[in-house]
């Protein structure tokens, strides 16, 4: 650990955090580079989780003081989806760092290109109201976001969204956002103690990440305005791509 990581780690942060609130996908850039730094794969997704959970805690403050948290179908989403980030994480820190990396390097491409492409937008049910058949299939999918997140996590907010707007679709955006940030807070909550328990956290990088995505965080939420999304998004792609082309194929 030298002041350059620490300085490196914390830039990466503010970007992230500004890439968080302009747009999403920030954690597809920042776990890799706590790979690159040397991290093991493990220890990389579990401090990486510290940072967003410190994300997440502000973001849930925000939507409360707005009344916009839609409990009864948060906390109903909430279950399978601390169901499923209990499996995705036990099997992420069992997994060898080739067979995490490689993986993750193929997820980051195909999230990359789900976020630009924005398919769900096409495939929405034309009924809007949330009949039980929609909500099964809505619980049933967040099983779904769950592995993701205990697995991986980075780009799993693209899934939730997706899912909402396919099986939920009468609801805004903004109500989207705020149930995305109430399931993911309990099932990140939860996943995160199980790297925490297997010693899987480097305490200085994590502490330095979040610091720096709050600033970003905050820096995004003045300059929103200013900055094209769609610009940004193909940055985000270009360098996720290389940095996906790298763990595939440099290690």
């Amino acid at each position: 650990m030298t002041l350059s990581s620490l300085f490196i780690l914390f830039i990466v942060g503010v970007v992230v955090g500004f890439i968080n609130v302009i747009s999403a996908g920030g954690s597809l850039i920042s776990l890799p580079i706590l790979i690159f730094l040397g991290l093991p794969s493990s220890v990389a997704n579990g401090t990486n989780r510290i940072a967003i959970l410190a994300q997440n805690v502000f973001a849930f403050i925000e939507f409360y003081k707005k009344g916009l948290i839609k409990w009864r179908l948060s906390l109903i989403l909430s279950v399978p989806a601390v169901i499923g980030s209990l499996l995705g994480a036990a099997l992420a820190i069992d997994l060898p760092d080739d067979l995490f990396n490689n993986t993750m390097a193929i997820v980051m491409v195909i999230v990359i290109l789900l976020i630009l492409l924005k398919p769900h937008q096409h495939v929405k049910l034309k009924n809007q109201e949330l009949t039980i058949f929609k909500k099964t299939l809505l619980i049933l999918s967040f099983l779904i976001v769950g592995f993701y997140g205990g697995f991986i996590q980075a780009g799993v907010g693209f899934l939730i969204i997706a899912f909402l707007t396919i099986f939920a679709s009468k609801f805004r955006l903004v109500e989207m956002h705020s149930i995305k940030t109430v399931v993911t807070s309990f099932y990140l909550l939860l996943s995160t103690i199980i790297f925490i328990a297997h010693g899987q956290v480097n305490w200085m990088y994590a502490l330095i990440l979040a610091v720096g995505s709050g600033l970003g965080g905050w820096l995004g939420s003045r300059f929103a305005i200013n900055v094209s999304e769609k610009f940004l998004k193909i940055i985000m792609a270009i360098v996720i791509f290389l940095m996906a082309a790298k763990l595939l194929f440099f290690g």
